[in-house]
């Protein structure tokens, strides 16, 4: 349980919901409903996890108000409500208030490199072993943890976050307020080679650089490659989970989400406000438009207009995957009726 405490009166205040209860009850922590004490707030998104929430210890709960008008009164007067239209949402602002942003602590760590010429902030945090390198630009309030790596002429943007062991290599520049998790290396070679007369693989320069925009961020081990010629783009507010290869001259488009274990081949064109579930593969050279959905595992063979929803390998309309998908489970029942037809039709020629 926290040390800090919030009267229900100040949080649905701060954050824009109709309290319903006692506008003093505090809010020691946030939870989950199976281990929530009585001053722990928890939330309510879908029906079903509705009743759970309102036989928990939890005096506080989030929820939407066609969930509160479920409520029966004995059970409504025995806790406190916030009312909102996006419970999820509240509950995360809330979240922030018991576990602020990581605090910045100025200062160069002794085991650090930093290049003469490199230019830091006077209010960044370097870690040990951090390497950076001639010409980098490390804005204000920036924090590098240890064993990271900036490269030469590479930009951080201010209040950046990279963790232990993320690379940005050369030239490549880094947005405002964004996080590169451990492991994800930024800047790696496209992957691009061309055979000669021999068939021997002769490499190809990659002398673009990867730009992010501000509030991207990067999950861990997930590597982004840099343009053949021009550059590697990711948008303004791009999520991306961990896991994920976005190859050579992509770009994609703001507040896309693309979670654990995509591919994404070079050369493709994502839109805003896109989402990849896990395990999306797209061919290379291929544009996918605005507010495009992608189911898990799909693969994507060519180019998809904006405001589709799209599933299977390959891809085609969810509306069409799931007629495709019902026939495939059809299969064993629709063989066994065609060898039973089979069979009738021999024993008709005998």
């Amino acid at each position: 349980m926290s040390l800090i405490s919030f009267k229900a009166s100040e949080v649905c205040k701060k954050f824009g919901a109709n309290l319903v209860g006692d506008p003093d009850f505090e809010i020691k922590a946030v939870g989950d409903p199976r281990s929530a004490e009585l001053h722990t707030a928890c939330f309510v998104s879908q029906p079903n996890y509705l009743d759970a929430a309102l036989n928990s210890k939890s005096g506080f709960l989030v929820l939407k108000e066609d969930f509160y008008k479920q409520v029966d009164k004995n059970r409504a007067n025995q806790k406190t409500f916030a009312i909102t239209k996006n419970p999820y949402l509240f509950f995360v602002n809330l979240m922030g208030l018991f576990y602020p942003k990581q605090k910045m602590k100025p200062g160069v760590h002794p085991q650090a490199f930093v290049h003469p010429e490199a230019k830091l902030h006077a209010n960044v945090q370097v870690g040990a072993f951090v390497s950076v390198e001639k010409n980098a630009v490390v804005d204000e309030g920036v924090i590098l943890q240890a064993t990271s790596f900036v490269g030469e002429g590479a930009k951080i943007g201010k209040g950046s976050i990279i963790y232990a062991g993320a690379k940005i290599y050369h030239y490549c520049e880094v947005g405002q307020d964004c996080i590169i998790h451990s492991g994800a290396v930024i800047g790696s070679d496209g992957f691009g080679f061309i055979q000669d007369e021999n068939k021997n693989q002769v490499k190809i320069p990659q002398v673009g650089k990867v730009i992010l925009g501000d509030q991207v961020e990067i999950g861990a081990n997930t590597t982004i490659d840099r343009g053949t010629f021009e550059d590697t783009v990711i948008g303004f507010g791009v999520k991306i989970d961990n896991l994920v290869q976005i190859g050579h001259n992509c770009r994609i488009g703001d507040n896309t989400i693309i979670c654990a274990h995509g591919g994404i081949s070079g050369n493709t064109i994502i839109g805003k406000n896109c989402l990849l579930s896990g395990k999306v593969g797209t061919k290379g050279h291929l544009e996918i438009g605005d507010n495009v959905q992608i189911g898990g595992q799909s693969g994507i063979s060519k180019d998809i207009p904006s405001n589709k929803v799209v599933k299977g390998y390959p891809a085609v309309e969810l509306k069409e995957y799931l007629k495709i998908h019902a026939l495939y489970m059809k299969l064993p029942e629709i063989y066994k009726r065609l060898i039973g037809l089979e069979k009738s039709f021999e024993e008709i020629k005998k």
